[in-house]
């Protein structure tokens, strides 16, 4: 008996421990993400209308796009939260809420993965693209979203064995 608990004392800090890291990360990656869509990306579009003015009209459909980009994944940082701080819970970690909340960010992951390539076509459209952006980063951005859409509703499905089946 002493063996046992002594166990499930350092399974149930090493569940905590995972779950603070966890969350910490999340909170890194916001951070950086709200640095790069808040701070950077407007103050390149400042210093690209510096260097080309002919593109200026561009400066404000460019930046609405990476926000609208952008909406998805601060928004699946919240579900995300959730999950990470269940699994610091005896028997929370594989629960139908679990399963809905990685099905959420699932379907924020394909949002994006729309959000993206539709929003490149526009601008190339609008006389504004890069060949770069277009031919490379597009599809890499679209791939890696539609991965993760993959990856998290089949970890979030009730057919499932990490869900145990529930929904």
């Amino acid at each position: 008996p002493i063996k046992s608990s002594a166990a499930s004392d350092v399974y149930k800090r090493q569940t905590k421990t995972m779950s603070a890291l966890l969350r910490a990360v999340l909170l890194a990656a916001g951070a950086l993400l709200a640095v790069f869509f808040f701070l950077f990306l407007p103050f390149y579009g400042t210093d690209t209308v510096r260097a080309a003015p002919e593109f200026a009209w561009a400066y404000w459909p460019c930046l609405v796009w990476a926000w609208a980009f952008a909406v998805p994944i601060f928004w699946a940082l919240v579900p995300a939260w959730r999950v990470c701080g269940s699994i610091a819970v005896k028997g929370m970690a594989f629960t139908g809420k679990n399963a809905r909340d990685l099905r959420t960010v699932s379907r924020l992951a394909f949002a994006d993965a729309v959000i993206f390539p539709a929003g490149m076509l526009i601008v190339a459209y609008l006389g504004a693209g890069s060949a770069p952006l277009t031919l490379l980063i597009t599809p890499l951005v679209t791939f890696f979203c539609l991965a993760f859409t993959y990856v998290s509703d089949t970890a979030g499905s009730p057919k499932s064995p990490s869900t145990g089946g529930l929904t």
